[in-house]
């Protein structure tokens, strides 16, 4: 199946909606909307979607760069923020080709290494993040506390 994975365009933001509201639940619209501007705007952070031959988009990868990461030396740090295939799609490699080209926009941008997370009770993430050539660093939970 042909796919082209490519930087998301304004006009692409309502199917790029779509596929946050799958990957991050609970997150209000106005939220999503104040953060999509975030990564469209920055150039230390990106998303890009994959889209089959008619255009449908069918998935999205979210990037951020972060000077620090857990088990990571070096800095920046490319960091897999999300990642989503539309279920339909899912077994066509679209997520390999998604991480194929994080690697490279983190590499354009100077990075030696790149991270992702998972959450505990979320195995079927952890294994495509496995799966991906991933390797666990760590095991937490973390807190925080409003100043």
């Amino acid at each position: 199946m042909p796919i082209a994975v490519a930087k998301v365009r304004r006009d692409q933001f309502n199917e790029w909606l779509r596929l946050r509201d799958s990957v991050y639940t609970g997150l209000d619209r106005v939220f999503h909307q104040q953060e999509m501007e975030l990564y469209f705007n920055a150039q230390d952070k990106t998303c890009l979607l994959a889209c089959d031959d008619d255009g449908s988009v069918c998935g999205m990868v979210e990037l951020s760069l972060r000077n620090v990461v857990d088990g990571c030396l070096s800095s920046p740090v490319g960091y897999v923020e999300g990642i989503f295939v539309h279920p339909s799609y899912r077994g066509t490699a679209i997520a390999r080709q998604l991480i194929q080209h994080a690697e490279a926009w983190c590499r354009s941008k100077g990075c030696r290494e790149i991270a992702t997370d998972a959450e505990l009770d979320h195995e079927d993430a952890q294994r495509f993040h496995q799966h991906m050539g991933f390797q666990e660093t760590y095991r937490i939970v973390e807190y925080r506390k409003t100043l």
